[in-house]
């Protein structure tokens, strides 16, 4: 048996609270790797989990990198009724 690549990334979970952003959890490790093919392939063991608060989303980044906060997302998208209203202002 070969013995396994070490962990080369961490996996981070939105946090939310309050349907609001609250920060990232680190949740796991894991490593990307490429065969002769070019497949590529991402291996992910994630120790935790939230109950609750977590969108469903996951980042896997190399070691030592810090994810980004997301950008915030308006609550209700302008209609163009609205966008044509303040193009004539």
């Amino acid at each position: 048996m070969e013995p396994k690549s070490p962990y080369t990334h961490v996996l981070w979970l939105q946090l939310y609270q309050r349907g609001k952003f609250h920060g990232w959890w680190k949740a796991g490790y894991g490593r990307v790797e490429t065969d002769a093919d070019g497949k590529i392939t991402a291996h992910n063991f994630q120790k935790v989990t939230s109950i609750g608060g977590w969108n469903g989303y996951t980042l896997l980044l190399p070691i030592g990198e810090d994810p980004p906060d997301p950008q915030v997302q308006p609550k209700r998208p302008q209609t163009s009724d609205e966008q044509g209203d303040e193009a004539e202002v």
